[in-house]
């Protein structure tokens, strides 16, 4: 952890913040210490899994053989923040040791023995053990078990770590503390790290995902995918196994763990997809698939084209689906400027310049069309009118695509419609428009109609 601060200052605090330690059973800590003052960030894992630490250093419960919690008048008492009158050692020792696990400590690592160091006998530290186990249980805090030992290997210490193993259900580390390495102190704080709960799995995947809807087959996949991964795992050190169940998917080409916040418990894995799925779902939206740059880029270009257009239109489209009207307004490009020239009035002498633009008017015209064919025999009619009302009913989609003489509903319909377009003569609809330019022009407001 040290060599993570990257304060100079702070790194030097921290160092002489540590709390002391002594060979044998001589107890050196006399309060909880926190170091250092504020959380280091540090990585952990092949994975390098990041995640803040602050060692929290307190006695812990005392047992029979260790030393420094009485003198030659019995048990030692103490002054302490929890109580207004002395207490004794042991059991100031006990209620610092209880906070620290209730309201200080997110990760516990419990510290016991197999018997063979310090002179402290197995039995003595069993009683112990199982209070302090059973809190951190009881408070709900992740923890493991290290167990100190002179030799880890030895078959006595792997016999009774596999019994510890199995009677508490977490991870049970044997090792030899005066002789620790790096590595095991890394070892012990990643198995630590794996046993915090794990709440919510969240998937980074490509953005352009986002476009789709959450229907489309791709973001259904992968969101049931990580709705079963959440159902089978319930530890930090499962992520990687949810990390390779979301690989298993066809299109997915990987799956990695990006960071997990174990106080949190949650987990973010970044999903890449296959190349040849982004290509796929492209050309789900094309008349025709596009192979080559230059076909590519001649979408593009059309489809850019397509856009400005579409933006210059769209509000005159809105506006005439809402009030039955709509006008574009002319582009600067677009107006056409007449020479300015002196005008008089009275007395008074101006200058006007006329301009000419063009804009659209979109009219919203509701036309009718009417389907009635003589089938023939009223058995058959009355047929075909059941199965249009079926439709009408229940599936409107299906109502426009029912077979009508091999052609569909929709189709006579809108033939219907372009027929009484076409009927409109050429000379009505130039003076249609020639009467709206002078209304707008002119501002004539009222108008007479005679439709023959």
């Amino acid at each position: 952890m040290l060599p993570n601060i990257k304060d100079e200052e702070d790194r030097k605090r921290a160092l002489d913040e540590l709390p002391q330690s002594s060979p044998g059973p001589v107890i050196m800590t006399a309060e909880p210490k926190f170091v250092p003052a504020q959380g280091t960030e540090i990585t952990i894992g092949e994975s390098e899994i990041p995640f803040r630490i602050r060692f929290a250093d307190c006695v812990g419960y005392v047992i029979d053989g260790v030393k420094g919690y009485e003198d030659e008048d019995g048990p030692r008492y103490v002054n302490s923040p929890w109580s207004s009158e002395a207490i004794p050692f042991q059991e100031a020792a006990k209620i610092g040791t209880d906070k620290v696990i209730r309201d200080h400590a997110n990760i516990g690592i419990v510290v016991t023995t197999d018997g063979t160091v310090n002179g402290i006998h197995r039995n003595a530290v069993e009683v112990a053990e199982e209070q302090i186990v059973g809190e951190l249980k009881e408070f709900g805090k992740p923890f493991v078990i290290v167990l100190n030992c002179q030799m880890p290997g030895n078959n006595y210490t792997q016999s009774l770590r596999n019994e510890l193993l199995e009677k508490y259900s977490v991870p049970v580390i044997p090792v030899a503390i005066d002789k620790m390495s790096i590595n095991d102190m890394e070892y012990i704080l990643k198995e630590a790290l794996y046993e915090f709960p794990i709440e919510d799995i969240q998937v980074e995947k490509p953005d352009w995902l986002d476009v789709l809807d959450m229907t489309h087959p791709l973001n259904l996949t992968l969101s049931d995918a990580v709705g079963n991964v959440l159902n089978s795992i319930t530890k930090i050190r499962d992520v990687s196994q949810a990390a390779n169940e979301l690989r298993d998917i066809d299109f997915v080409e990987e799956s990695e763990i990006e960071r997990v916040d174990a106080g949190l418990g949650v987990a973010t894995v970044r999903v890449t997809l296959k190349p040849e799925i982004y290509k796929a779902v492209c050309n789900e939206w094309l008349d025709s698939p596009i192979d080559t740059k230059k076909d590519w880029l001649l979408f593009i270009k059309e489809a850019a084209e397509a856009k400005q257009a579409h933006k210059r239109f769209r509000e005159a489209i809105e506006e005439a689906s809402d009030t039955g009207y709509g006008v574009t307004l002319p582009t600067m490009e677009e107006f056409e400027p007449s020479e300015p020239e002196i005008i008089k009035q009275n007395n008074f002498y101006g200058v006007r310049m006329k301009a000419y633009a063009p804009s659209y008017h979109i009219i919203r015209v509701d036309m009718e069309t009417e389907f009635a064919p003589l089938i023939g025999t009223e058995f058959y009619s009355q047929q075909l009118l059941k199965d249009l009302q079926y439709s009408y009913n229940h599936d409107r989609e299906a109502l426009w695509q029912t077979q009508l003489f091999g052609t569909t509903l929709h189709e006579v319909l809108k033939e219907g419609i372009k027929y009484k377009m076409n009927a409109v003569p050429p000379n009505a609809k130039k003076r249609m428009r020639q009467t709206i330019e002078r209304m707008v022009n002119e501002g004539e407001r009222g108008l007479v109609t005679f439709i023959i």
